[in-house]
């Protein structure tokens, strides 16, 4: 592990994942007309651990204590899923994530600390891929937002496939409450929609306010996600998937996604 302070202002962690255990508060910049998004990050996985909007009520990603965060934030928070094909042959990889079929001379991660975004960074010398990954909150928009850049740089000779997956496990449907997610979180899933699928911008609420009362207060408003790819000039919008055992499997076990890395994007149909 090495620490180190830049010219610019910028702290960088070489092999953070290896550093002692530590949480922050990630930047409120929203621009004088945005709305700030509250987000937690620690120094494991892909670093982003829990966020959203006003309160713990309004979470996009369940809002975890530190503790709860180091343990849980690799599993639960953003995650990159690849298949990598060349030569006709394609090997499954999860960048940022411990693996035992990897040694540590094989993997170098960094994570750049800026007062306006983080970066983190890894370099797979086996796998011959460099993964970057900034995070930055969306200024000047009437809503809050938390963008998320993943840059592949491919270091190997040989022409190169990938087959991609990219995001969150789990998103948090508006109007689900903290209590909601601790208590009772089986049984409010009879509550959620997603809606909006044929945009590929899909918008997770529930229908209707859940609270134990005689009147029906129905929800309009929503959380909601929508990916690019950017090649050049040109910006493609990409599909969405929103239903995590087309990626994971029956079991609800979200460790391995073990339908994907079998089958790549054949699942997708």
């Amino acid at each position: 592990m090495r620490y180190a302070l830049g010219k610019s202002g910028e702290f960088t962690i070489e092999d953070y994942h290896k550093a002692k255990a530590f949480s922050s508060f990630f930047p409120g910049i929203a621009g004088l007309t945005g709305i700030p998004l509250w987000a937690f990050y620690v120094n494991r996985g892909q670093c982003i651990s829990s966020f959203g909007t006003n309160d713990k009520d309004g979470a996009i990603l369940e809002f975890l204590p530190a503790n709860q965060a180091y343990n849980l934030t690799s599993v639960k928070g953003f995650r990159t899923f690849m298949r990598i094909i060349r030569e006709g042959s394609a090997s499954y990889y999860e960048p940022f994530k411990d693996d035992t079929c990897h040694s540590s001379k094989d993997v170098i991660r960094r994570m750049i600390i800026r007062s306006y975004e983080l970066e983190i960074e890894e370099v797979n010398t086996l796998m011959e891929i460099k993964t970057s990954v900034l995070y930055i909150t969306v200024p000047n928009e009437p809503f809050g937002g938390l963008a998320r850049k993943v840059t592949l740089t491919n270091m190997s000779r040989k022409k190169t496939e990938l087959e991609l997956i990219d995001g969150l496990p789990q998103i948090i449907p508006y109007g689900m409450t903290e209590w909601h997610q601790k208590h009772m979180s089986r049984t409010i899933e009879a509550w959620m929609i997603t809606s909006n699928l044929g945009k590929k911008a899909p918008f997770y609420s529930l229908k209707i306010d859940p609270q134990d009362r005689p009147e029906l207060e129905f929800i309009k408003q929503g959380n909601f996600y929508m990916a690019f790819q950017k090649s050049g000039k040109s910006v493609k919008q990409l599909g969405v998937i929103i239903d995590p055992d087309i990626v994971f499997g029956l079991n609800g076990d979200i460790s391995y996604p073990r339908v994907f890395a079998q089958d790549g994007w054949s699942i997708l149909g």
